[in-house]
C-alpha cells in the first residue's frame, strides 16, 4: 500500500508533455520567418522579430509560457495570478488591465484577435504550439489594426509527406509547488495526403495567494490535407474551459505584512473569471500555377464569459466571425526576385454584455444590459523586391474601416448608437542589405492604427465611452543582425523611435472600476539586443552542446502631451515616464546538453524599477529572477523518456509580475510566487 501511495505521489509531481529534450541546440538564424510573407531565414527579413520555439518553451516550467516570452527583448509577459496573462510589445501594456490588446494575433494564418480587439491568449496550451513569431512595431500594412505588434502562432501538426503512414503519441504529467498539477496527451498521424494532431491538456493550481485557484482544460485538433496537387486545406478546432480566481491588488503595506493575502472582500464576493470558448478555423491554399496562389481563411468563435467582481457580476456572450483572403504572386527574373500579396480581411464581433449586482458570487439585480457590435474591414497590398540576393525592398499599405454599434435595452431611451472611425492609410516601407552572407542591416518606417476595444468602449464600470478615439503613430527603426565564427555567435540589435498620438490609458473610478481616456501623445525610444554563442557544438565528448545567451532592452518611454482633469483639478503629466514600462530589462543564461542525455537550462532576469501611476509618484522596486531546469532525456528503443525538475524565483524575490496601474487606494501590487519547484516526466511513442 505504501508503494502504491509513493507511485501516486511521484506521478503527481511530474510535469507532463511528451517533450523530448533535443540532442542539439538549434541556431536562431536557422529559423524560417513567415511574417510579412517572408518565408526566409532571420538574416533575410527586414523586421524586428522575436521567435519562441517549442524547444524554447521546454527550457522552462511546462505550466506557463511567461518566462520563455520574457527572454525576447522588447516583450513583457505578465501573470498577475495563475491564468491571468497580459502581453506587452514595446510598452503596449499601457491600456491593458488584463488580457491582450493593441496586438494582432493569428493562428496558422487564421485571425485569432476578434473585431472587438481582444485575444484570449490565456486559453492557448503551449503543448500545441510549434513556434511563435513576435513581429515588433506596427504591422498595419499587412495585419490591420495594431500599434504594438503582431503575434503569429504556428501549430505543431506534421505536414503531409510522401512517406509511409506514421503515428506518434505522447503523455506528460506535471506537478509542483502551490498545488500545481497537470497532464497532457497528444496523438499525431500523417501520410502522403493527410496529417493530424489531436491534443488534450489539463492544468490546475491552488496559487500562491489567497483566491488564486485556477483550472484550464483544452481540447485541440489541427491538421492539413492535400486535396490534390494544387489544393491544401488546413484547419484548427479548439475548445477551452478555463476558471481562475483573481485576488486583487494590494498596497505596499499589505504586501509587507502578508504578500499571500487577497484584497479584502474578494473572497466573500467569489471574484473569478469563467471562460468557455469554442474556436474553429479553416485555411485553404490553392496554387493556380507556379507563380500565383490564393490563401483564404475562415474563422468562427463563441465565448461564454462570466466575471463576478467586487461591485458587479458581468456576463458576456461573444460571437465572432472572420475572413481573410490574399493573392500572392512570386516570380524570379534574372537576378531579381519579386513577390506581391494583395487581399482583404474582415472580422465581426457581436457581444451581449449584462451587468448584475454580485450577491456573494450569485447574480442579483440587473444593472445594465448592452448589445454591442464591432466590424473591421481592411484591404492590404504588399510588394517585395530582391536584387541579386543582396538588397531587399518591402513596401506595403492598407486602410482600416472600423464601425461599432451599441444599444442598452435597460435604458428608458434605448435608441441605438453607432460610430465609424475615420479611415487611415497605413503604409510600411522596409529595406535590407546583406553586407555578406552572415551580416545584414535593415531599416523600416511604418504607421500603426489601433481603435478602442469593446472592453474600452464599454468598460467594467458600465458607461458607454463612444467618444474614445483611435490611437495611431509612426515607428522608425534600424537594425543589424548576423552571425560569425562559423555560425557559433549570432546577434540581433534594433533601435526604434515610436511616436504615438491619442494614446489610450486606463483610469479608475472611486470604487475601483476601470475606464479609459485618450492621453494625448507619447514618444517611445528603445534599444533591443539579443545574442548567443555556442561554446561547444555537436561535440562527441561528454559535454555535447553548451550555449550562452543574453538579451537586453533599454527604454526611454515618456508622455509627450498628457493632461487629466479630475476632482482634484487639472494635472499635467507631460514629460513623465510612461506608466508600467521599466527602463532596463536584461536576461541571460546557459543551455547545456551532455552525451548521456543530462541537460541543464538556466536563466537570470533583471528588471529595473517602473512607474505605477501616470504622475510617477509610486514605483515598483527592481527585481532579479533566477530560474533553472535539469533533466535526463533518453530514447529506450521505441520510447523516448524525459525526466526533469526545476526551480522558479530561486532568489526568493518579493516582486509583482503584473501591477495594477493607476490603482485606486494605492493597490498596485500583485505579489508573484516565492521560490517554488516543479518536476516531471514525459513519454513519447
Amino acid at each position: 500500500m505504501k508503494l502504491l501511495k509513493f507511485i501516486f505521489l511521484l506521478l503527481c509531481t511530474i510535469p507532463g508533455r511528451a517533450q523530448q529534450h533535443p540532442d542539439t541546440i538549434p541556431a536562431l538564424s536557422e529559423v524560417i520567418i513567415k511574417g510579412y510573407e517572408s518565408n526566409r531565414r532571420m538574416l533575410e527579413t527586414p523586421v524586428a522579430v522575436g521567435v519562441v520555439t517549442q524547444k524554447d518553451m521546454m527550457r522552462f516550467s511546462p505550466a506557463s509560457m511567461v518566462t520563455a516570452f520574457n527572454t525576447v527583448p522588447g516583450v513583457r509577459m505578465e501573470e498577475r495570478s495563475p491564468g491571468s496573462y497580459r502581453l506587452s510589445i514595446r510598452g503596449s501594456l499601457l491600456r491593458s488591465p488584463f488580457g491582450v490588446r493593441n496586438i494582432k494575433m493569428y493562428w496558422n494564418d487564421i485571425p485569432f484577435t476578434d473585431a472587438g480587439g481582444n485575444s484570449y491568449f490565456n486559453l492557448v496550451d503551449q503543448n500545441g504550439i510549434q513556434q511563435v513569431e513576435i513581429l515588433k512595431g506596427p504591422g498595419g500594412s499587412l495585419y490591420g489594426a495594431n500599434t504594438g505588434g503582431v503575434v503569429l502562432l504556428h501549430t505543431d501538426e506534421p505536414t503531409p509527406a510522401d512517406t509511409d503512414p506514421s503515428h506518434s503519441a505522447s503523455l506528460q504529467l506535471t506537478g509542483g509547488s502551490y498545488g500545481l498539477l497537470g497532464e497532457s496527451a497528444q496523438w499525431k498521424y500523417r501520410n502522403n495526403n493527410f496529417s493530424s494532431s489531436l491534443s488534450q491538456s489539463h492544468l490546475q493550481s491552488d496559487g500562491y495567494r489567497d483566491n488564486t485557484r485556477m483550472r484550464r482544460d483544452v481540447l485541440q485538433w489541427s491538421g492539413a490535407s492535400r486535396l490534390n496537387s494544387s489544393n491544401t486545406l488546413n484547419w484548427i478546432a479548439l475548445y477551452a474551459d478555463m476558471f481562475y480566481q483573481t485576488p486583487g491588488g494590494l498596497t505596499r503595506q499589505q504586501v509587507e505584512e502578508n504578500p499571500r493575502q487577497a484584497r479584502p472582500g474578494v473572497e466573500d464576493k467569489k471574484v473569478a473569471i469563467y471562460n468557455k470558448t469554442l474556436l474553429t478555423g479553416i485555411s485553404n491554399e490553392y496554387r493556380i500555377n507556379d507563380k500565383w496562389r490564393n490563401v483564404t481563411s475562415l474563422m468562427f468563435s463563441y465565448t461564454d464569459f462570466r466575471n463576478p467582481f467586487l461591485f458587479n457580476f458581468e456576463t458576456r456572450a461573444e460571437t465572432n466571425t472572420g475572413l481573410r483572403s490574399k493573392m500572392v504572386y512570386d516570380e524570379t527574373i534574372g537576378r531579381h526576385s519579386l513577390k506581391f500579396a494583395a487581399g482583404v480581411e474582415w472580422t465581426y464581433n457581436y457581444s451581449v454584455i449584462n451587468n448584475y449586482g454580485n450577491n456573494n458570487g450569485v447574480r442579483d439585480t440587473v444593472q445594465y444590459k448592452d448589445r454591442i457590435g464591432a466590424s473591421q474591414l481592411y484591404p492590404f497590398l504588399q510588394g517585395e523586391w530582391w536584387i541579386d540576393n543582396r538588397f531587399q525592398l518591402q513596401a506595403g499599405i492598407s486602410s482600416n474601416f472600423y464601425y461599432f454599434t451599441y444599444k442598452r435595452p435597460t435604458d428608458t431611451d434605448d435608441h441605438p448608437g453607432s460610430k465609424r472611425l475615420n479611415e487611415q492609410l497605413l503604409p510600411r516601407l522596409a529595406a535590407l542589405y546583406r553586407i555578406s552572407q552572415n551580416l545584414s542591416v535593415y531599416g523600416s518606417v511604418a504607421k500603426g492604427f489601433s481603435p478602442p476595444t469593446i472592453a474600452e468602449i464599454r468598460p467594467s464600470e458600465g458607461s458607454i465611452h463612444s467618444n474614445l478615439q483611435a490611437e495611431s503613430g509612426w515607428n522608425n527603426e534600424v537594425g543589424v543582425k548576423g552571425n560569425a565564427f562559423n555560425g557559433r555567435w549570432q546577434f540581433d540589435i534594433t533601435a526604434f523611435h515610436f511616436r504615438l498620438q491619442e494614446a489610450i490609458v486606463v483610469r479608475r473610478t472611486d470604487n475601483g472600476a476601470d475606464y479609459f481616456v485618450n492621453a494625448g501623445g507619447t514618444t517611445q525610444k528603445g534599444l533591443e539586443v539579443y545574442t548567443d554563442y555556442m561554446v561547444i557544438r555537436n561535440s562527441g565528448q561528454f559535454l555535447q552542446n553548451l550555449k550562452l545567451w543574453g538579451s537586453a532592452t533599454i527604454n526611454d518611454f515618456r508622455f509627450k502631451t498628457y493632461e487629466v482633469e479630475n476632482a482634484q483639478g487639472l494635472h499635467n503629466y507631460s514629460g513623465n515616464r510612461m506608466t508600467g514600462v521599466p527602463r532596463q530589462v536584461a536576461s541571460f543564461g546557459l543551455d547545456l546538453v551532455s552525451r548521456p542525455g543530462f541537460y541543464l537550462n538556466t536563466s537570470f532576469t533583471y528588471c529595473s524599477a517602473l512607474p505605477l501611476d501616470d504622475a510617477n509618484t509610486v514605483s515598483a522596486d527592481p527585481y532579479r529572477l533566477l530560474n533553472a531546469k535539469v533533466g535526463w532525456s533518453k530514447r529506450l528503443r521505441s520510447v523516448s523518456l524525459n525526466l526533469f525538475a526545476g526551480m522558479d524565483n530561486g532568489l526568493n524575490q518579493l516582486y509583482s509580475l503584473g501591477n495594477d496601474l493607476n490603482a485606486l487606494g494605492n493597490r498596485f501590487f500583485n505579489p508573484a510566487p516565492a521560490r517554488n519547484y516543479f518536476g516531471g516526466i514525459s513519454l513519447g511513442l
